[in-house]
């Protein structure tokens, strides 16, 4: 795929290879996924960093949520206003109609000259979204998941 490192977000010793991986840190983070991978990329920050926030997954079923917990704003904010990183949200549908169309054109074009390589998993038959969507979230799938209905 031409990455240059590869790790697993649950090996027990991920902020180290993590840290290892990026050995002058890192400038962009595409925020996805909080929890420990946050934990672990929140050091790593250089000055300037940019986090684009799309979601937080790791706390979507938080069962404690309504419990108190360490709170740790006060450390992220210090440290957004020490490396003054940029942090912005942003949900696709802000951005659709304006630029859908040139995304698609370049996009189909990188496909086409495998400039994107994209891997997607199958599942055949609406009784096994469950289940699929359950792998996705424990991480068994590569790729997109795609649940194949029948037309019959």
């Amino acid at each position: 795929m031409g990455f240059d490192a590869c790790i697993d977000h649950r090996a027990p010793d991920f902020a180290a290879q993590l840290r290892a991986a990026c050995p002058k840190g890192i400038d962009v983070y595409f925020e996805n996924v909080g929890g420990a991978v946050f934990d672990a990329v929140l050091p790593l920050l250089n000055a300037h960093a940019r986090i684009p926030l799309c979601g937080l997954i790791a706390h979507y079923n938080d069962e404690n949520a309504s419990q108190p917990s360490p709170d740790r704003l006060p450390s992220f904010m210090s440290q957004i206003l020490s490396k003054r990183f940029r942090v912005q949200g942003f949900i696709i549908s802000d951005h659709y109609a304006e630029e859908h169309a040139c995304f698609a054109q370049k996009m189909g074009e990188w496909v086409r000259n495998e400039r994107i390589r994209y891997f997607e998993d199958i599942v055949d038959g609406l009784e096994k979204a469950p289940e699929a969507f359950i792998g996705l979230l424990e991480g068994r799938n590569n790729g997109k998941l795609v649940v194949r209905i029948s037309g019959n």
